[in-house]
C-alpha cells in the first residue's frame, strides 16, 4: 500500500515543506533576490595561508570536537579561542566588557536566532517585531507559540511610541509581551537605521515592561556613509539586551560562524537549548587566527567601499530609468535597496514580465506582517556586477513604463 508521509509527519513539521523562497520559472538573468556578500570580497588567500599555518601547528587538534586543552565546554558554547578574540573585539567596537563565558557561537546569526527564540519563548508570548523583517526570525516565533505584533518602520526605524501603545495594549489584555526583536542598524528590508532618541526610549520601555531586546546586528558594520551610533547593546546598563552577529555578511558565509552575547544568565539559557554539539572547530579557530592577525577591519574597509559603489551605481540606474515608478530612501549601509512601487503600475502585469525576462528580486509582501497595500521590491545589490546593475534596473525600468496604467 502507498504510505502517506505527510500523516507521518509531527505537526511542528508544517507537512513536510521546507521553507524556501519559489524560484522563477526561467533563467535568472539579472539577480537582484539574495541579500549575499560579493565573491571578490573573500579573502581567499588569507583564509588559504592562515589555514595552512594553523593545521601544520595544531595539527589534529583544529580538526576535533573541540581543543583538548579546553574541555567539553565547546561542545556548547564554541571555540573558546574564538569567544576570547570577539570579546576583545567587542570591548574596542562596543565599548563593553563582555568576557568569552558570555559569548556563544552558532551556525551564523540564524541559529542564535533559534536558540534565542526557543530558550525565551512559552506557548502566548508576545513578540514585538519590526512591520517588514526577517521571515526566518519570525518562523522561529511561530515554532514557539508566541503572538507575533508588528511596529511600523519610519525613517528613523521602528515606531518606539507605537510599540508603547502596544505594550499598553498587552497588559491591559493580560498578555506577556516576552521580547521585541529588531534590527536596529540597517534593518531589513527598509534599510533604515534606529535613531538615538529610539534606541534610548526602547531600553527604557524594556525595564518598564520587563522584556528583553533582541538586537539582530548582522548588518551593522556594514556602513560606508555617515556617523555609527551605539549599539543598543553598548547602551544597555540594565541587563536587557542580546545581541547576535555573524561573519556571513562581512567575511565568508561559508565559514557558517555566528554569535549571542549578553547577559550571563540568558546565554546559559540559550546554551541549555543546544544538542548539536557545537560548530566547525576548524572554522572558529579559523576566523579566530583571522581576528588575530589584524587582518579584519581592513578586510572590512574594502569590502564596503566595494559595496558603496555598487550601491551608487544601483542607485544612478534606477533614478535613470525608473525614477517615475520608484521611490527610495538612499541607504547608508547594508545590501539593499527598497524601493516602492508608484500606485501607477499594474503591478501583477510588471512582476509577470520582469520573471519572463530574468528579473529576479525579492517583492515586499514576504518581509511585510502588517500586509500593506503599497507595493514595495528590494533590490539586492551587493552580489551582482556593475553590468547587471545597469542592464538590469534599465529593463525593469522599460517593463514598469510598459504597465503604467493610463489615467483618464
Amino acid at each position: 500500500m502507498a504510505i502517506d508521509y505527510k500523516a507521518l509527519l509531527a505537526t511542528r513539521a508544517g507537512g513536510g515543506d521546507p521553507f524556501i523562497f519559489p524560484g522563477p520559472n526561467t533563467p535568472i538573468v539579472f539577480n537582484f533576490d539574495q541579500g549575499l556578500a560579493a565573491p571578490e570580497t573573500f579573502p581567499i588567500q588569507d583564509l588559504m595561508r592562515l589555514s595552512d599555518a594553523m593545521l601544520n601547528r595544531d595539527g589534529s587538534d583544529v580538526l576535533d570536537y573541540f581543543d583538548p586543552s579546553v574541555g567539553y565546554e565547546e561542545l556548547v558554547f564554541g571555540s573558546r579561542r574564538l569567544r576570547k578574540a570577539l570579546s576583545e573585539r567587542y570591548q574596542v567596537v562596543h565599548g563593553r566588557n563582555l568576557p568569552p563565558e558570555q559569548f556563544i557561537l552558532t551556525s551564523g546569526s540564524v541559529q542564535a536566532i533559534a536558540l534565542a527564540m526557543s530558550a525565551l519563548l512559552n506557548e502566548g508570548d508576545v513578540v514585538l517585531v519590526e512591520a517588514a523583517t526577517f521571515p526566518y526570525a519570525m518562523n522561529y516565533m511561530r515554532d514557539a507559540g508566541a503572538e507575533i505584533w508588528s511596529v511600523p518602520v519610519d525613517d528613523d526605524g521602528m515606531d518606539t511610541d507605537f510599540a508603547e501603545a502596544l505594550l499598553k495594549k498587552a497588559k491591559s489584555e493580560g498578555k506577556r509581551v516576552k521580547l521585541v526583536y529588531t534590527i536596529s542598524t540597517f534593518q531589513m528590508p527598509t534599510g533604515t537605521v534606529l535613531s538615538l532618541p529610539r534606541r534610548e526610549h526602547l531600553l527604557m520601555l524594556a525595564e518598564k515592561y520587563d522584556f528583553i531586546v533582541l538586537e539582530d546586528y548582522v548588518y551593522g558594520e556594514l556602513r560606508y556613509e555617515g556617523d555609527p551610533l551605539p549599539s543598543l547593546l553598548s547602551m544597555d546598563t540594565a541587563g536587557r539586551v542580546i545581541h547576535d552577529n555573524s561573519f556571513s555578511k562581512t567575511l565568508a558565509p561559508g565559514l557558517r560562524i555566528g554569535w549571542m552575547t549578553g547577559p550571563q544568565e540568558l546565554i546559559n539559557g540559550l546554551a541549555a537549548m543546544r544538542q548539536d554539539l557545537g560548530v566547525s572547530q576548524w572554522m572558529a579557530r579559523l576566523a579566530q587566527e583571522f581576528l588575530d592577525a589584524g587582518l579584519y577591519d581592513d578586510h572590512l574597509a574594502r569590502a564596503n567601499a566595494l559595496y558603496k559603489e555598487k550601491r551608487d551605481a544601483t542607485v544612478r540606474a534606477v533614478r535613470e530609468y525608473c525614477s517615475d515608478y520608484l521611490t527610495f530612501t538612499v541607504p547608508k549601509g547594508s545590501f539593499y535597496l527598497w524601493a516602492e512601487v508608484n500606485q501607477s503600475v499594474d503591478w501583477v502585469k510588471a512582476a509577470e514580465l520582469a520573471a519572463a525576462e530574468g528579473i529576479y528580486f525579492r517583492p515586499g509582501e514576504r518581509f511585510d506582517l502588517a500586509r500593506d497595500k503599497r507595493q514595495f521590491i528590494r533590490l539586492a545589490f551587493a552580489r551582482v556586477s556593475f553590468e547587471v546593475i545597469e542592464a538590469g534596473v534599465r529593463k525593469l525600468g522599460e517593463i514598469l513604463k510598459t504597465c503604467e496604467r493610463q489615467v483618464a
